[in-house]
């Protein structure tokens, strides 16, 4: 049981150090910020988005890593642009960072970063094998980039590569992709050269031993040094962790304890003075002429009519997606070519026979 009350104690001072760091609310009149907001940002930051700053960059100070799961639409990535910024100005520290996010949120990055801190440098690594290759070259040196946004799937292929380069801070995105610590994925990133790590995630945490432990891991490798560790800790429960259908709400509860300190989560109802008022338009949009009769020739037909008759659920959803297909472009219903009076019919060369028999024309190649 040593290692298991050494692991314990590791975690639980670990842990009181970062509760004596988190806000004590969203605005600045209600929690003490220190951390001013770096010049270098384009945009000014909302209150509670400067004391997630000021969190974020206290944590770094004390040396301890994170999750900042805010609720979507709050700016965790504002947030996280705002640390680097910080990181650079107040420490000089310009990395290289890490980003790695889903494909679909790879660009939605890059262009925050051009937008709130274009100061920085930013290598947005994507494309074939071969683009890729040309995209390391040279990235070995100094200030060669600030930071290098990818994607899970890419940073899991071209591991070498990134396992060779030592990163400042290692920032990983919709951080519920790491919540197996079985997985390739998980053990890759795991194993990367940098000094700090950051999980961002919107979505909360869920009640499984495996997934918070996985989290827990990565963000402190040195406290929680392995799963072994963590069976002592919690023996009674290690079929939990292997992925059993017992359940414990005690020990669950308990690793939510030690985990919350290392969390900040603001919803949007937490925040909602803060944010920008919401307009609501309503448009309607009439129907073409030929939606119209696309639309009316759909509704009459036999076959249309027997399967709103047949009342079977996904027959008619069958039919409502079609109306849907007329009226957001009555080309997804039924396609037509495009014809246009500017297209010329191509161009055909008739040379006369005369300028064949002689003369510079004869030495003439046609194609």
């Amino acid at each position: 049981a040593a290692p298991a009350d050494a692991s314990e104690r590791r975690v639980e001072a670990a842990a009181v150090l970062a509760a004596s760091l988190q806000p004590t609310g969203t605005t600045l009149s209600e929690t003490a910020v220190a951390t001013p907001v770096p010049r270098l940002l384009r945009h000014v930051l909302r209150e509670y988005q400067h004391v997630g700053l000021h969190w974020l960059a206290t944590m770094y100070a004390r040396g301890l890593n994170g999750i900042l799961a805010d609720e979507m639409g709050l700016g965790k990535t504002v947030q996280t642009i705002a640390l680097l910024a910080h990181l650079a100005l107040e420490r000089g520290d310009w990395g290289p960072h890490l980003v790695v996010a889903p494909t679909s949120v790879v660009l939605n990055w890059e262009m925050e970063f051009k937008k709130w801190c274009p100061a920085f440098k930013i290598l947005t690594y994507y494309g074939t094998i071969k683009e890729r290759k040309m995209k390391r070259v040279g990235w070995t040196k100094a200030n060669s980039f600030h930071v290098c946004i990818t994607s899970y799937k890419l940073v899991v292929q071209d591991h070498q590569s990134f396992r060779r380069k030592r990163w400042k801070y290692l920032i990983l995105d919709e951080a519920q992709n790491i919540k197996n610590f079985k997985s390739q994925r998980w053990q890759m990133l795991l194993n990367f050269q940098t000094e700090r790590r950051l999980l961002l995630t919107g979505t909360p945490l869920q009640n499984s031993l495996l997934e918070l432990w996985s989290l827990m891991h990565f963000l402190m490798p040195d406290v929680f040094a392995s799963h072994s560790e963590f069976r002592e800790w919690f023996s009674e429960v290690a079929g939990i962790a292997d992925g059993s259908n017992r359940y414990n709400e005690a020990l669950v509860r308990r690793l939510h304890e030690v985990l919350r300190p290392f969390l900040l989560r603001r919803l949007k109802q937490d925040v909602e003075r803060q944010m920008p008022r919401k307009y609501e338009h309503v448009l309607l949009c009439r129907l073409s002429k030929r939606q119209r009769f696309l639309y009316d020739d759909f509704m009459s037909r036999a076959k249309t009519k027997e399967s709103l008759a047949s009342g079977h659920l996904l027959s008619v959803i069958n039919v409502l997606m079609q109306l849907r297909k007329v009226c957001n472009h009555p080309d997804l219903f039924e396609p037509r070519p495009v014809s246009s009076p500017l297209q010329l019919p191509g161009l055909r060369l008739v040379v006369p026979a005369l300028a064949l028999l002689g003369g510079p024309a004869a030495r003439a190649e046609l194609a």
